[in-house]
């Protein structure tokens, strides 16, 4: 049975035994190691909407959330890739590739934005993240972006 006092927090602390030293060095290192990682992964990958006006891609339609490795590891011929153009961020394939310049076109050949034919090639630091997986808006399956 409950002590009256015990609903109002108004009861006396009981004594517990301390932790060992050991114990608290490793939750401690524990602590500290998952906020590294926790650190590396937002470091690392980001999620980005899709401008609702983009129609760049079918695969990757308007207003869709995407996510995007920062770092662009894995870039290649045919990835799909957030990259900053003289006119503004775009959604893209990489067409032509060859370790410091890259050149991309859409895969929707319609598109009212315009691509590398129309700008020429750009460096490599123009690519602001590979996109990993698509997140449609309302769709709670993710498609591979690669």
């Amino acid at each position: 049975m409950l002590h009256p006092m015990s609903l109002f927090g108004l009861t006396r602390r009981r004594r517990t035994v301390p932790m060992p030293r050991s114990l608290r060095i490793v939750r401690g290192a524990l602590f500290v190691a998952v906020a590294v990682v926790a650190w590396l992964l937002v470091a690392r990958f980001r999620v980005w909407q899709v401008p609702l006006r983009m129609d760049t891609d079918p695969a990757v339609p308007a207003g869709a959330y995407v996510l995007v490795d920062r770092q662009a590891q894995g870039l290649r011929v045919g990835s799909r890739v957030f990259v900053a153009t003289p006119r503004g961020e775009v959604v893209s394939q990489v067409a032509t590739w060859d370790g410091t310049m890259l050149t991309v076109a859409h895969a929707n050949p319609r598109s009212s934005i315009p691509d590398s034919s129309v700008f020429g090639p750009l460096p490599r630091d123009a690519v602001l993240g590979l996109v990993l997986s698509v997140f449609a808006a309302g769709d709670p399956e993710p498609t591979r972006g690669r």
